[in-house]
């Protein structure tokens, strides 16, 4: 998917001790303009089965505001020319 494809409203969500997910999560994040970025304390790769509440407190804000029409696109002023978040707009 190139930058400014798809419309779907994403969320991720990235354990902070899961080293080999945080750089794609936040790339990911840079890439997709409807993309939220959840980094849960004190977990890892598998943030569902670490902490359940917050996950699942994590995706139900997620699932409202998609519901309600407010998970829109990222405020273009928090877009960088670059996936390494190098150079503003």
């Amino acid at each position: 998917m190139g930058r400014g494809g798809g419309r779907t409203p994403v969320l991720l969500l990235a354990g902070d001790e899961g080293d080999g997910s945080l750089e794609p999560s936040v790339m990911l994040k840079r890439m997709i303009p409807t993309c939220g970025l959840v980094i849960l304390p004190r977990t890892g790769h598998t943030v569902n089965l670490e902490d359940p509440e917050a996950f699942n407190d994590a995706v139900g804000h997620f699932l409202a505001a998609v519901n309600n029409g407010d998970w829109g696109e990222r405020d273009p002023r928090a877009v960088y020319d670059s996936i390494m978040g190098i150079g503003h707009p």
